[in-house]
C-alpha cells in the first residue's frame, strides 16, 4: 500500500513539473498579464529563439511598430520505416522588430510541449514601466520641436526659417509612433504633449505656405548621372523648399569630389561633398562640408559607383543649424 502510495505521489510530482504552464493559452496569459497592467502576446515555434521572436512580433502588432526584417527557419524530422528515412522539413517565417522600438520588454521562460515539439514563450510589456521610457522620449522630442519653432520665429532669413519648420516637421513620425504607444500605456499622461502635437502641425502649415517662394536652384559640378542631384532634391523638397530648374530665391552650389587611390589590393576613397547657398544676389547664407565614409572596391569604376551611393546617403543626413 505504502509502496503504491508512493508511485501515485511521484507520477503526481512528475506530472506537476511537466504540466503546461497557465500562460500557454491565450485566456490563461490575460490571468497571468491583465491587459490593464501588461501588453503580452504568446509566441510558438519549433526552437526556442522563433518562439521568443514570434512572441515579439505579436508585441509589435501592439505597438504598431514596423518590421525591420525578416528570417526563415528551417527544421528538418527523419522517420526510418523499413530502413528508408524520409526528410521532412517546415518552414516558418518569423517577423523580427527593432529592439529600440520596444519598450522594458521581457519574456517569460521558454516551454517545451514534448508532444508536439512546440516551444511556447511570452513577450510582456509592463504599462508602468514603459511609459517611464517613452515619457522622456516624448518628452525629448517636444523640446526639440519647440526649440526650432522658437527659432524659426525668431529668425529673419527665409532659408533657415524653412530648414527649421522642416526639422520640427520631420519629428512627426518618430512622435505618433510614441503618442500612439504612450496612449496604449497611460492614456492621462499623453495630454502632456497636446502642444507638441500642435507645433508639429504649425510646422507643417508654414511649409505649405512658403513652398512657393521658397525656391532652391541646384547647380552640381562633378555628378554622375544626376546621383548627388537627385539625392539633394529629394533633400531640400523634404524640408520645406521647392526645387526649380531656374533661378529661384536661393541657389545651392554643391561640389562632389571622389578621389580613387589605388591601396594595393583594393581602390579606396573618402567621397566629399561641399555645399554653397547663396540668394540671387550672390551673398553666402549658408555653407556645409561632409566627407562621407571610407569607400572601398576591387576596381576603380565599382570604387566610384560606391563612392556616390554612399554620398546619396549622406544627403539624406545634412544637418546645417548644427
Amino acid at each position: 500500500m505504502k509502496k503504491k502510495l508512493s508511485l501515485l505521489f511521484f507520477l503526481a510530482i512528475v506530472q506537476f513539473l511537466f504540466a503546461a504552464p497557465s500562460w500557454v493559452t491565450d485566456q490563461g496569459r490575460r490571468k497571468v498579464f491583465p491587459e490593464a497592467e501588461y501588453i503580452s502576446a504568446l509566441g510558438s515555434a519549433f526552437n526556442q529563439e522563433s518562439a521568443k521572436n514570434k512572441a515579439a512580433a505579436g508585441i509589435s502588432e501592439y505597438i504598431k511598430t514596423e518590421v525591420s526584417s525578416s528570417t526563415k527557419s528551417r527544421y528538418s524530422a527523419s522517420e526510418k520505416a523499413s530502413k528508408v528515412t524520409e526528410e521532412s522539413e517546415l518552414e516558418e517565417e518569423v517577423s523580427l522588430i527593432s529592439n529600440s522600438d520596444l519598450y522594458a520588454l521581457e519574456y517569460t521562460e521558454v516551454w517545451k510541449e514534448e508532444d508536439s515539439g512546440r516551444f511556447y514563450c511570452v513577450a510582456f510589456i509592463e504599462k508602468s514601466s514603459a511609459w517611464k521610457i517613452v515619457n522622456q522620449k516624448l518628452q525629448k522630442i517636444n523640446m526639440e520641436v519647440s526649440g526650432l519653432l522658437e527659432g524659426a520665429e525668431e529668425d529673419r532669413s527665409g532659408f533657415w526659417k524653412t530648414l527649421r519648420y522642416g526639422q520640427a516637421a520631420a519629428f512627426e513620425r518618430d512622435f505618433y509612433s510614441l503618442y500612439d504607444f504612450a496612449n496604449l500605456v497611460n492614456k492621462s499622461g499623453v495630454v502632456n504633449f497636446v502642444s507638441c502635437e500642435q507645433n508639429i502641425q504649425t510646422a507643417k502649415n508654414a511649409l505649405l505656405q512658403n513652398k512657393a517662394t521658397e525656391r532652391v536652384l541646384l547647380t552640381i559640378q562633378n555628378d554622375k548621372n544626376g546621383m548627388v542631384y537627385r539625392a539633394l532634391a529629394s533633400y531640400f523638397e523634404a524640408n520645406g523648399f521647392t526645387v526649380s530648374s531656374e533661378r529661384g530665391k536661393y541657389i545651392c552650389n554643391a561640389l562632389v569630389t571622389v578621389e580613387v587611390r589605388d591601396d594595393k589590393s583594393s581602390f579606396v576613397a573618402y567621397p566629399g561633398l561641399t555645399l554653397t547657398v547663396t540668394d540671387v544676389f550672390g551673398s553666402q547664407i549658408a555653407s556645409y562640408n561632409a566627407t562621407a565614409k571610407k569607400t572601398v572596391g576591387f576596381n576603380k569604376d565599382s570604387t566610384i559607383e560606391k563612392s556616390y551611393r554612399t554620398l546619396e546617403s549622406a544627403c539624406e543626413k545634412i544637418n546645417w543649424i548644427n
